[in-house]
């Protein structure tokens, strides 16, 4: 069969006659490799410092340029909320009230967003939770969360914490605080 002059070549023919593809090097972004390896040299700094092994701290730390207490701040919060999913492995959920087993998360009773760094790492105001009882953001959860910390530690005491909520604390922690409570917790981090 003979082929007509108006028939296409073959794609393949086609591709060998175009030059390969090159990276351009404005994609390339160095910077952000200087950044990462400012903090994690900043947190090895941190850690030899105060004789602790090099934690994650995803939460905080992650602003243009952290600073030591940021980096500390977030160790911490991974040791403790390690301990709180350690301590209540085998308990209940706090909300629901069924088993906890695989995703487990430390949710706390008080909104820590507006609170004191306090609350942030008080243990009867965090518990471990299934991620989708914590998930919860408009508030629902907080009702039987409040019912079963009755039941744990009394109503006088979650009344305590009800008036806590929402005080702004003005008292920063010195850095010595945050390294002697990631000791406290750190044997309880795998």
């Amino acid at each position: 069969m003979r082929r007509s002059p108006l028939a296409r070549k073959s794609p393949l023919k086609a591709k060998s006659t175009l030059r390969p593809k090159t990276r351009l090097k404005s994609n390339i972004r160095p910077h952000k490799r200087t950044k990462r390896a400012k903090k994690m040299e900043q947190k090895r700094v941190l850690c030899e410092q105060y004789g602790l092994p090099v934690l994650p701290c995803s939460r905080w730390g992650t602003a243009k340029s952290p600073t030591r207490t940021d980096l500390l701040k977030g160790m911490l919060w991974t040791v403790f909320s390690n301990y709180i999913r350690t301590r209540d492995r085998d308990k209940n959920c706090i909300t629901c009230n069924l088993p906890l087993a695989g995703d487990i998360q430390a949710g706390h009773y008080v909104p820590i967003g507006n609170s004191s760094i306090a609350l942030w790492f008080l243990e009867e105001n965090c518990h471990g939770e299934h991620s989708t009882c914590n998930g919860d953001f408009q508030g629902w959860h907080l009702v039987p969360m409040r019912k079963n910390l009755v039941k744990l530690y009394g109503e006088e005491r979650v009344a305590e914490l009800d008036a806590l909520a929402g005080k702004k604390d003005t008292v920063k922690w010195e850095e010595i605080q945050y390294v002697d409570l990631i000791k406290h917790y750190l044997q309880w981090y795998n």
